[in-house]
């Protein structure tokens, strides 16, 4: 996917990896307000997403005309929270039983709908061949002036 948002384009990478959760989108609006004339792009699991503050940012970014494109990989879980599991707690009662709670987000949420409470645009992608054209797509939203909002199905 990253490959492909800048595949023959000079970009600038910022990782807000601090070991907190919830600085995806902040770090993202930082960015932007940093750097209006660029395009920023926040790439995001679908179990992170669920610790940033979404409302807050969105509404932040429609407010104040700071259009993003939020790319969430969506695997239908927080599986690091199950690899936290099994590294610090190896033979506790959740590894033993194989009852990993919390780490399946079921049902899946449509997190495109997100982006369009706040007059943004979302598009599910579910199939590979689906992603360059909804790129494109989102890529055209974000120039119009509208926060985009890719929930992109990966494999787990």
């Amino acid at each position: 996917m990253m490959q492909f948002l800048f595949e023959s384009k000079p970009f600038r990478q910022y990782s807000g990896w601090d070991g907190a959760l919830g600085t995806s989108l902040g770090t993202a609006l930082g960015a932007k307000l940093a750097r209006p004339g660029d395009t920023v792009v926040c790439v995001i699991g679908d179990g992170a997403l669920h610790y940033n503050p979404v409302p807050a940012a969105l509404g932040f970014s429609q407010q104040n005309g700071l259009p993003l494109l939020i790319v969430v990989c969506d695997n239908r879980g927080y599986t690091s929270q199950t690899w936290n599991v099994y590294k610090y707690f190896g033979q506790g009662a959740a590894v033993r039983s194989g009852d990993m709670i919390g780490n399946v987000i079921t049902p899946t949420p449509d997190y495109a709908k997100l982006a369009e409470a706040y007059g943004g645009v979302g598009e599910r992608v579910e199939k590979p061949a689906d992603l360059a054209p909804a790129i494109d797509r989102a890529l055209a939203a974000v120039a119009s002036g509208k926060t985009a909002l890719l929930d992109v199905f990966v494999t787990p």
